[in-house]
């Protein structure tokens, strides 16, 4: 498949760009002025765009399968994710690409019904940002009914670990192991990101991986 990535050169999005290519997807990485490229990317093909203006993104995945994004800005530039998030709508749309799956937030997942993760009391101050961030990113996708969009979330804690190579997914609701915890490793995420991006199971849905 030919799978163009926003934010590839972040923790999450380096591990599903070098996953995609290693299954043997053409994959190039879309990429602001200046971004610094880690090494282990350093020959991905790349596109320079903004991520304000869709006619800057069109031009670079003419003929693509897939838009994918793992772009993930900090809490500071929270408020910038609904405007990025609306630019790769209408990017795909001006490429005819219909699949559009972007690294959703895990705030957005539900832990009962009709409850986001993000409403329940002991939900950080400090992630509130991001998370309401998100969750306005999601009420946009939900509109594009004429798009394959999938709001893949990872679970609640994510970050660096060894890859395990095994996972659970499912729609909508937050998934927690045994102890109650909802965890996963960049590298088991960028699988079932993957994964889904080969074979989808959760079109026009919120989806979540954890262990």
């Amino acid at each position: 498949m030919k799978i163009a990535l926003v934010g590839a050169t972040g923790k999450i999005g380096r591990q599903i760009a070098q996953l995609a290519m290693a299954r043997g997807h053409s994959v190039v990485a879309l990429i602001r002025e200046g971004a610094h490229i880690p090494e282990e990317l350093r020959d991905i093909p790349r596109a320079i765009i903004t991520l304000d203006n869709p006619r800057s993104i069109v031009p670079a995945i003419q003929k693509f399968n897939v838009l994918a994004s793992a772009y993930g800005p900090d809490a500071t530039s929270a408020d910038i994710l609904p405007e990025v998030t609306q630019t790769l709508i209408a990017a795909a749309r001006q490429a005819h690409i219909r699949r559009l799956i972007v690294v959703g937030g895990a705030g957005s997942l539900e832990v009962a019904p009709g409850m986001q993760l993000i409403d329940t009391p002991d939900f950080p101050e400090a992630y509130k940002p991001l998370a309401r961030a998100h969750r306005e990113a999601l009420k946009i996708l939900t509109i594009a009914s004429d798009l394959d969009w999938t709001f893949f979330a990872p679970a609640s804690e994510i970050g660096p670990g060894e890859k395990l190579g095994h996972f659970r997914v499912q729609a909508r609701h937050l998934l927690t192991d045994a102890n109650g915890r909802s965890v996963i490793h960049y590298p088991d995420y960028a699988a079932a990101f993957v994964d889904e991006i080969e074979h989808p199971q959760f079109i026009r849905k919120v989806a979540t991986a954890a262990y």
